[in-house]
């Protein structure tokens, strides 16, 4: 489900963090994603307009991922996330089916391209009893 899908002027610790001047547009993107019928995560998503044209709603529903790299041509190199639990605003829990104040695990990470650019500025809100995190580290 798709909640909100806009193109802003982003705060300025995001711009930052991606890269970009204040008054530059990105996208913002707020939906929630699925499994097996129930909610598992919010995701509230930026990412800057000019690396990532004519992306539309639709293309929301699916891998946004896919549409970068199948659609922009671009190649998606590495994550930078910090992990911590919160709990759910009431906004959240009814998106959620959750109750408010509910444990959730919160994934902020930025995205970036192999041109080193970072493309996505985004914070997830996972259920935290229908949400397992899987981590591989290389060394």
């Amino acid at each position: 489900m798709v909640y909100d899908f806009s193109i802003v002027n982003p705060p300025a610790d995001i711009a930052a963090q991606l890269g970009i001047a204040e008054d530059d547009f990105a996208y913002h993107i707020v939906r929630v994603r699925q499994a097996d019928e129930k909610p598992i995560v919010i995701e509230y998503t930026y990412m800057p307009l000019e690396l990532i044209p004519g992306l539309k709603k639709k293309d929301l529903y699916g891998s946004l991922y896919r549409f970068i790299r199948e659609q922009c041509g671009l190649k998606i190199s590495s994550f930078h996330r910090t992990i911590r639990a919160v709990a759910a605003t009431e906004e959240e829990a009814e998106r959620l089916d959750t109750k408010p104040g509910s444990p959730l695990l919160e994934l902020t990470q930025i995205g970036f391209l192999d041109s080193g650019a970072a493309f996505e500025y985004s914070t997830s809100r996972n259920v935290g009893d229908r949400f397992e995190l899987h981590n591989v580290t290389l060394a």
